[in-house]
């Protein structure tokens, strides 16, 4: 990633933005109950199955209207964020939770019909690809932020936190012009996303992941310390990104290595030079 991308990512944590550019955001309360009230009378589900900015999509909206669900905004992206926040908790509670459910559905999409899609439905798409991409890059901190009340303080703190994980998942050019709520909106549709693809224990493919491979690819890993192995899904940019980190840190290993033992033996041969009467090596 060139370093434009990297800077513009750390002004971010200068500057969040606080609410939509363009419009006066929903209050969080109501796209809580919202979401509460599609899960329960409509499964929630059938949401995030559909394509963003299809016409299912507005259907689905539609049919929870029809079951006193009003939805308190027209944003539908903000909407599916609402209805996944609450899935995610009811079906997984975190990344790399057991699902608790046995049938689970979301949209994919055929990269060779992406083309043809309209602006605004590729802007929807990129959004949840975005959200799925930094869940992949940051799963405990995007399990963490869902814990989080909706415009609080917490909130904030948790998505600056978050800030140096954007950059791998925003393409060059690209501008980053989320409000709060679009922000959490995508980071829990793409949290759910990737809890599925995790549960799965296999490659799924989670559409638009700013990579080539356009899928999250799940790997079973040895936990430290333990013989307990787990199964951890990123993207390929995550996995590569994550193997020059492993490269790196195996070299500062073995040079900390390198330099015990010569310190070792610096310490020994002190210890048994002269007459004997020079205490015994000990190493802190």
């Amino acid at each position: 990633m060139k370093s434009p991308v990297l800077l513009a990512t750390a002004a971010l944590a200068m500057s969040l933005p606080t609410g939509a550019p363009s419009a006066t955001p929903p209050a969080p309360t109501a796209l809580q109950a919202f979401g509460v009230c599609a899960t329960k009378n409509y499964e929630g589900a059938e949401l995030l199955a559909t394509q963003p900015g299809s016409p299912e999509e507005a259907e689905v909206i539609a049919e929870y209207g029809s079951r006193s669900c009003s939805p308190p905004t027209s944003e539908a992206g903000i909407l599916r964020g609402a209805v996944a926040e609450q899935l995610f908790k009811t079906d997984f509670g975190t990344i790399g939770g057991r699902p608790k459910r046995d049938l689970i559905e979301v949209f994919t999409v055929d990269m060779n019909e992406l083309a043809a899609l309209g602006t605004d439905a590729k802007r929807r798409i990129d959004y949840v690809a975005f959200g799925t991409c930094v869940a992949a890059s940051d799963p405990d901190n995007a399990s963490a932020l869902l814990k989080t009340a909706a415009g609080s303080a917490e909130e904030r703190q948790v998505m600056v936190t978050m800030v140096p994980k954007y950059a791998a998942c925003v393409s060059e050019g690209d501008t980053f012009n989320l409000s709060r709520a679009d922000l959490r909106s995508a980071l829990a549709e793409g949290a759910y996303r990737l809890a599925l693809s995790q549960s799965l224990n296999q490659e799924v493919i989670v559409t638009g992941t700013r990579d080539p491979s356009k899928s999250v690819q799940c790997k079973q890993i040895e936990s430290p310390g333990t013989h307990l192995r787990k199964s951890v899904c990123m993207t390929e940019a995550n996995w590569a990104a994550r193997e020059r980190e492993n490269e790196f840190q195996a070299k500062e290993d073995q040079r900390h290595f390198r330099e015990y033992q010569e310190r070792l033996q610096t310490c020994i041969t002190y210890s048994l030079g002269g007459d004997g009467s020079r205490p015994p090596c000990r190493m802190n």
